[in-house]
């Protein structure tokens, strides 16, 4: 059967329960769930009778760590166009090669997003991504799964700290001497970036931000320029939602014949190789893509060896890296 969520829905039995209800270790329940020595006949009848009440299903990826074989992770991501997730991709399989694991990778943009979720949750072992809420329960009820994400709960995470990376860019730009900082979020914002930002700026005393969202690609980032440019000509820095938005700001800005920097500041965020391919050069808000890597196949061992995900969730803080856009 299946137990009692926090909320009173029922979720399915985890090896911690069959260990609860067996009196055993939740290794006892591993070893003897895959018919290993060193456990007595009595014991493990009394663990797969457990097993057997509850319907708990072993999780296949769990059982070829113990008796050896390849784990299959499905990493999720939501633009293949976005260089963000090649680049952490790049980072995912290596840290995976490290264990003899493998990765596999679906794109869920677009209408059938939700369909391509939930087929690669019944072909891995394993979920890593970024996943939207209203697609989560497709995958963290069916497979371990582990969200890179700060709006989760109840789910092993990685979060990253944005508080941080926003307040860091206020105190750099104010000290430039910028006062006029405005906001480029992504579309269906405002993000918690946004809001971040929007805090940080409060705390050094300064005005509200102009917010302007747009499509999450260069020719967004072109379309936010010169619409902010028309709400709020006077913007003497800009902080945008991620790295690719802020490369279509630097075009936007040019084709409008305004200087960066010395007219107006150019802030992003992720710390992507193109930020080093244009002129000027970007300042970003950098992420360690090799740590979020390995915190992410770290938690994903943790899961795979029967952990509460409740207590598995690493941080991972941006370094600010100063070029010449700001």
């Amino acid at each position: 059967m299946a137990t009692g969520g926090r909320n009173g829905s029922a979720r399915p039995a985890t090896i911690n329960d069959v260990a609860a209800a067996a009196g055993v270790s939740r290794q006892t329940v591993t070893r003897a769930m895959n018919d290993l020595p060193d456990v007595s006949a009595a014991t493990k009848q009394r663990v797969q009778d457990a097993a057997a009440r509850l319907r708990y299903r072993p999780n296949r990826a769990a059982q070829r760590l113990v008796r050896g074989g390849d784990v299959t992770i499905g990493f999720v991501v939501g633009d293949l166009r976005n260089p963000y997730y090649p680049e952490l991709a790049a980072e995912l399989t290596h840290r995976a090669a490290e264990r003899d694991w493998s990765v596999v990778m679906t794109d869920v943009s677009g209408r059938r997003g939700s369909e391509r979720v939930d087929s690669i949750a019944g072909r891995v072992d394993a979920v890593v991504g970024h996943l939207a809420r209203e697609r989560r329960e497709l995958v963290t009820s069916r497979v371990p799964t582990v969200l890179l994400a700060d709006d989760a709960s109840g789910v092993a995470r990685v979060r990253f700290d944005y508080g941080k990376a926003m307040k860091a860019a206020v105190s750099h730009l104010v000290g430039l001497g910028r006062r006029r900082i405005a906001m480029i979020d992504a579309e269906h914002g405002p993000s918690l970036r946004a809001e971040l930002l929007r805090g940080a700026l409060e705390e050094k005393g300064m005005p509200s931000s102009a917010l302007v969202s747009a499509p999450d690609t260069h020719a967004g980032g072109i379309q936010a320029v010169e619409a902010l440019l028309q709400t709020w000509p006077e913007t003497d820095a800009v902080v945008c939602f991620n790295d690719v938005l802020a490369v279509g700001a630097l075009k936007g800005f040019a084709r409008a014949g305004i200087r960066v920097p010395d007219d107006v500041a150019v802030i992003g965020v992720d710390g992507l190789d193109i930020g080093t391919l244009v002129t000027p050069e970007l300042t970003t808000l950098a992420v360690d893509m090799r740590a979020v890597a390995r915190h992410a196949i770290d938690l994903v061992d943790a899961l795979l060896r029967g952990e509460n995900p409740d207590a598995l969730h690493r941080s991972v803080a941006h370094t600010l890296v100063l070029r010449e856009s700001a």
